[in-house]
């Protein structure tokens, strides 16, 4: 069975460093990107079966990139993995075109949860 590819997408460096960690102790294969322009010439490259990101980057946006992503690739799962506080999550992330929405900071079970539940989706 092939590793599932996640593409995670994030600008501080802590972020990338413990969730790529944390999803490659699980299995996964991860490529990272520290903004939304480099994660969109990644991910035109590569195959991936997820992609996580951030909203709020320095150099290129989240809701640029997913728009981007569901251009050329409409079928793959997105989880937006944010900062921010939305009170009606569930009618952002619809509206984003995402699976799943995590605030940060979030428990390793929740993250690992929602990029299973995300993957199995696309099944």
């Amino acid at each position: 069975m092939w590793k599932k590819r996640i593409l995670l997408v994030d600008d501080e460096a802590f972020i990338l460093d413990t969730y790529s960690s944390l999803l490659e102790e699980k299995g996964y294969t991860v490529a990272t990107a520290c903004s939304g322009r480099k994660a969109f010439e990644v991910f035109s490259c590569c195959s991936f079966d997820l992609l996580i990101t951030d909203l709020a980057m320095d150099d290129g946006d989240g809701f640029t990139l997913i728009d981007e992503i569901q251009d050329i690739a409409p079928y793959t799962p997105i989880i937006v993995f944010t900062g921010r506080k939305y009170t009606n999550s569930k009618k952002f992330i619809t509206l984003l075109g995402a699976n799943e929405l995590i605030q940060k900071p979030c428990s390793n079970e929740l993250f690992i949860s929602c990029v299973s539940n995300s993957l199995q989706a696309k099944t």
